[in-house]
């Protein structure tokens, strides 16, 4: 029994996280508890993976193993990922305080950090990030979206390829809203092409064989 747990072990794939919380800000020195142990930063500074991007009296910006995360004092973010999840094709995402989960999107080499909204119906965006990421939705379908303050003008179209943090999805289709700003929100044109679950605090975007 014994031996069978331990190729089990060898044969498992292995679990990789980083854990980083924010402590405390003095000035340019941030204090983190990286992996359970206490690590002073300055701004700019990077032990291991962890770097200290910017840094005020409340909140900092960390980047881990490439990836920026904002922290707020006492918040703390576990960057996690599984090997052969990721070689198959996840995410793994943390929330923020408010328990909002954000995944960058990048079309044509231009990224924007979107807010996951399952009650979205597609990949939405407004219009001036459309044109910043060459999007010509001029020639998409007029449509009408609802926002907070109302319906408005918005045109459908198919993008033809876009990436989800290192993932690539084709024809993807967008709503682009007739406004200047906004969020980007990740609607169910993206989700849908992932299995979804999650761990704990953690949502887990698992790739669909077909996509």
């Amino acid at each position: 029994m014994k031996q069978a747990a331990l190729i089990f072990a060898l044969l498992a794939p292995p679990v990789f996280a980083t854990e980083v919380t924010l402590l405390a800000a003095m000035g340019s020195k941030g204090i983190l508890l990286i992996n359970g142990q206490k690590k002073t930063l300055t701004v700019g500074q990077q032990i291991g993976e962890v770097k200290l991007v910017t840094l005020s009296n409340e909140q900092a910006v960390v980047s881990i193993a490439g990836r920026q995360r904002q922290l707020l004092l006492g918040q703390g973010y576990i960057a996690s990922r599984n090997s052969v999840a990721d070689t198959a094709g996840g995410l793994t995402l943390s929330p923020d305080a408010q328990g909002h989960y954000f995944a960058d999107i990048a079309v044509r080499g231009i990224s924007q950090r979107g807010i996951i909204d399952t009650g979205a119906s597609l990949l939405s965006m407004p219009r001036n990030l459309a044109s910043k990421m060459g999007v010509d939705y001029k020639q998409g379908a007029e449509a009408r979206a609802l926002t907070a303050n109302g319906t408005i003008k918005s045109w459908q179209v198919t993008i033809a390829q876009i990436r989800i943090g290192s993932l690539l999805l084709n024809n993807v289709q967008a709503s682009v809203r007739d406004q200047d700003n906004g969020p980007l929100l990740i609607g169910n044109s993206v989700l849908n092409r992932f299995q979804m679950k999650r761990e704990q605090e953690l949502l887990i975007l698992q790739k669909k064989n077909y996509q």
